[in-house]
């Protein structure tokens, strides 16, 4: 009797210390596997732009930068990248000021139909980029605009401008007007009080969307696939060579323009935390 009560008390206490194991790891096994799971694609493209041979399979031919050396002498790769830089500097710019002078508009003063305005305003931001790229060729081909960089820029504006908005306007609603108040009471004119007080309060989530805007264009396809004429940008670009298989000045491309993006994303959330 007492051998059986030893076995099931010692199987009780061996459960007991399986269970606690899994209490205190299992938050960490299911983040490293979610983690894999988002991130292997990207581990295995940077891998393979480091490999010598021209196909993107194990085992490895070898270790080389030669592809990252060809980004440099391809004219097509280097046209496409700086539409890309044109048609991103070009749209962060009026992106952040329509979105920037909409939140305040939104935040600061109380009109009529307001609810409606910023329902209006943050709509493109939840439609489908297939659904609204077909909606802006449609609408192009209506007014009778050829498609160029010009519309890749107006494509994207409608899509990237809420982002701006959104973040400018958290930023504001943190804003104390009371210190507005105090720096007309002081003799500032409108003007100085913004100049001085509202705008420097505003500028990291200036910056933020402003950084925000021009990865999101930067990085933009399904828009600039159906808005764009023969000038490519890198996205369209990349996607033509992709076509006719893989290619490992693609997976070099890929990578840089991967890590440029991850870069201005963490400078504009750091900037966009900033109390």
């Amino acid at each position: 009797m007492s051998t059986r009560s030893e076995s099931r008390f010692d199987a009780t206490m061996s459960l007991e210390r399986v269970w606690g194991t899994v209490e205190r790891h299992w938050i960490g096994v299911w983040a490293a596997l979610v983690f894999l799971f988002l991130y292997a694609p990207i581990i295995v493209l940077i891998v393979f732009s480091f490999e010598r041979g021209t196909f993107s399979t194990l085992p490895w031919s070898g270790f080389t930068l030669e592809w990252y050396g060809r980004l440099f002498t391809n004219q097509q790769i280097i046209r496409s990248t700086m539409n890309s830089f044109y048609v991103g500097g070009i749209v962060t710019i009026v992106a952040t000021s329509l979105g920037t002078l909409g939140a305040i508009a939104l935040v600061r003063y109380d009109f009529r139909l307001a609810g409606v305005y910023r329902a209006l305003v943050i709509a493109p931001m939840t439609l489908p980029g297939l659904l609204l790229g077909v909606a802006l060729l449609i609408w192009f081909r209506y007014v009778g605009v050829s498609t160029t960089l010009m519309t890749v820029m107006i494509g994207q504006l409608v899509f990237v401008t809420p982002f701006v908005l959104i973040t400018v306007s958290s930023r504001l609603r943190g804003f104390d007007p009371q210190l507005e108040e105090a720096a007309r009471d002081l003799g500032a004119t409108r003007w100085q009080t913004y100049r001085h007080v509202t705008l420097p309060f505003l500028m990291p989530g200036i910056v933020s969307g402003a950084l925000f805007a021009f990865t999101l264009s930067f990085d933009d396809f399904l828009i600039a696939f159906f808005t764009s004429g023969v000038e490519n940008t890198l996205p369209i670009y990349i996607w033509s060579k992709i076509q006719h298989g893989t290619n490992p000045v693609i997976n070099a491309i890929s990578t840089l323009v991967l890590l440029f993006s991850i870069t201005l994303i963490i400078i504009s959330e750091r900037l966009g935390g900033r109390d």
